[in-house]
């Protein structure tokens, strides 16, 4: 078929696809081609959006920390829908959280900004923060500093809002002592259990059984269809692993592309913040009453510092004369920025008015562009020059394989040999994919029982992995759907009624037994093969000795109404054997003051938890949330 396309593509109907590319181009112009993708969409909240940039950012870390925890399980156990309704709901919280802190007055200070990105170890060399190891993280990371340090101030936020959130719950003495004689109770118990698999030998199942289960649950026996795949794997990661450099390679790259490895200028800076306290114009006329006082104290020759004591609200450098520390180009909010990096030595600037209110600026210092000295920075030159490399490469070999595998499309060998890469077969899979970063891919499963290579028996065109990573595909085996015939499933159909019915005799057992050591037989005596007796003693709620259901259950078991007696309860364990426990004592153990403490605690964190949870489903009840279909299938 693309072949006839290609050899009919010569005469008039090339320049009727010619004609409408034209006339295209004249009624929209080449202005819409030129722009770019629009800004993708995925939720508004009151009326702000939420981009699909920012949903692929939180969705795509979220999926690798996912992948790197289960690994294989992966696909097992997360399903994809879930998480990406998980990371929409975030990113919509985060905007009610944003949008009420604006509303509130709250904010994050660029010096408490600076702080906790100063703080972080991860940053850090020899115990002190590292401008080098700052860029080099975030680069490894696929960041840029813009978009880290915007994420981190709303991590701020969000703390504040928790925070503020949390400091206002607290449990009363009376709470703390209720809990307290709930978590220090001790309780006796003892217990028969009746195990089922005894039953296994004596319970029958039939013929008639066995059809009838198979008849009404046959869904449950349709094996899905599957295909296995041939595939070419071309990584720019890969390409890279193999490519050789010398030193005069590396001293030439790190020549040519000096600015790569050059710290940019930073600035040392003081500021006084004089805030707008409401959204007012008598606000604003006041504020900018009190930034003309100011301006008239240091024409006067007061000390900057004094007066930033005195009259910034920065809480983050007030105390410290206005101090903001030094920082690049980008990190303060535009407005602040631009005004920074255009006064010399010294100079005051005039006021600068951004969201936080209005600052006057004084600049303390310039530390000029600095030249990284190739042996400081070999290791990142040779990786960088290996990456652009391998890059390059990649592109190259991608534009070849396209070609080789659309030209002989009834293999994927050529297209291998040509680039010198080997062709691997997958195991088989079904529509939800398969295990590996490949398989599990939805664009390769999509492709993989696509009508172009299941019936038509074609290569597949590129299929992009990642910006670096793609992977060419053909069908190598494939099975239909299909029904289980009944021989094929009636032993496991059997094992399935036969453990289900022994389950049954074993419950119908205890029943009996219950009655029994309820009217006062001693449970000893009733035991016999798969009945058995033990005795357990006093047991607390986080004891080890006994399994974590049984503990549970004991400690639902009522209370014996008078000294000497005993109570009983029955339960079926997850292994499908029965429990008839006994439970003859209760008693209280004293908490000391310390353990009160941390059950405060843990009241207060679990009043605070609520109340955390309470007041976002309160912003969400109130606000306008519309989710927008595209997040279920953004890429």
């Amino acid at each position: 078929m693309l072949q006839s396309i290609r050899d009919r593509a010569q005469g008039w109907i090339a320049w009727v696809i010619v004609g409408l590319i034209i006339l295209t181009f004249a009624l929209f112009g080449i202005d819409q081609y030129a722009r770019g993708d629009k800004v993708v969409v995925v939720a508004e909240v009151n009326g702000q959006h939420v981009t699909g940039n920012e949903f692929l950012t939180l969705y795509n870390r979220q999926k690798s920390r996912l992948e790197e925890q289960f690994g294989d399980m992966y696909d097992q156990v997360v399903d994809d829908e879930t998480l990406r309704l998980q990371v929409l709901d975030a990113l919509v919280e985060s905007e009610l959280m944003r949008q009420w802190a604006n509303d509130n007055g709250m904010l994050v200070t660029d010096r408490q900004l600076a702080s906790a990105i100063h703080s972080a170890e991860v940053f850090q060399q020899d115990g002190k923060f590292s401008d080098k190891i700052y860029e080099e993280v975030l680069m490894r990371n696929g960041m840029n500093i813009a978009r880290f340090e915007y994420e981190q101030r709303q991590y701020l936020l969000e703390g504040q809002f928790f925070a503020l959130t949390m400091s206002g719950n607290f449990a009363t003495p009376f709470e703390v002592n209720q809990l307290a004689s709930l978590q220090g109770q001790e309780r006796n118990v003892n217990y028969l259990r009746i195990d089922q698999r005894p039953f296994i030998k004596t319970v029958e199942v039939s013929e008639k059984d066995i059809q009838a289960a198979y008849d009404k649950d046959k869904e449950r026996y349709i094996e899905a269809e599957k295909v296995s795949v041939d595939y070419i794997d071309l990584s720019q990661a890969e390409i890279a692993k193999n490519i050789e450099v010398n030193d005069a390679l590396i001293q030439a790259y790190y020549d040519e592309n000096s600015a790569l490895f050059t710290l940019p200028e930073k600035r040392h800076a003081k500021h006084i913040l004089i805030s707008i306290e409401a959204d007012t114009d008598e606000a604003k006329a006041a504020a900018l009453k009190t930034v003309a006082e100011v301006q008239a104290k240091l024409a006067a020759g007061e000390a900057f510092e004094a007066l930033a004591k005195t009259y910034s609200k920065d809480p983050g450098s007030a105390s410290s004369g206005g101090d903001l520390g030094t920082f690049e180009q980008g990190m303060m909010v535009p407005e602040f920025d631009e005004v920074v990096f255009s006064l010399a030595v010294g100079q005051v600037s005039e006021p600068v008015k951004t969201d936080f209110g209005y600052h006057i600026i004084k600049l303390e210092g310039i530390e000029s562009k600095q030249v990284q000295p190739l042996e400081t920075v070999k290791s990142e030159v040779i990786e960088q020059y290996k990456m652009e490399e391998a890059e390059r490469q990649y592109f190259d070999l991608l534009e070849q394989l396209t070609t080789v595998a659309y030209e002989q499309s009834d293999s994927l060998e050529p297209a291998a040999d040509v680039v010198g890469l080997k062709v691997q077969t997958s195991e088989l899979f079904t529509h939800e994919g398969g295990v590996g970063d490949i398989l599990s891919n939805p664009k390769v499963s999509a492709m993989a029982f696509s009508t172009e290579l299941l019936k038509e028996n074609l290569n597949s065109d590129a299929i992009e992995l990642s910006p670096n990573r793609s992977v060419f595909i053909r069908v190598n085996q494939h099975i239909e759907q299909r029904q289980k015939p009944l021989a094929e499933v009636a032993e496991s159909i059997k094992e399935q009624l036969t453990r289900q019915a022994a389950v049954k005799e074993a419950a119908a057992l205890a029943e009996q037994l219950l009655a029994k050591v309820k009217s006062g037989e001693n449970p000893e005596s009733l035991m016999r093969d798969g009945v058995e007796w033990n005795t357990v003693g006093w047991v607390a709620r986080n004891t080890q000795k006994l399994l974590p259901q049984i503990v549970s259950e004991a400690f639902k078991v009522a209370k014996p109404k008078e000294e000497g007696q005993s109570s009983w309860g029955s339960f079926q364990l997850n292994t499908g054997d029965t429990i008839l426990l006994e439970v003859s004592g209760v008693r209280t153990q004293p908490i000391s003051d310390e353990g009160k403490q941390a059950l405060n605690q843990a009241f207060a964190e679990l009043f605070g938890s609520a109340e955390y949870k309470g007041r976002l489903e309160g912003l969400k009840a109130k606000a306008d949330i519309v989710h927008l279909p595209v997040y279920k299938t953004v890429k």
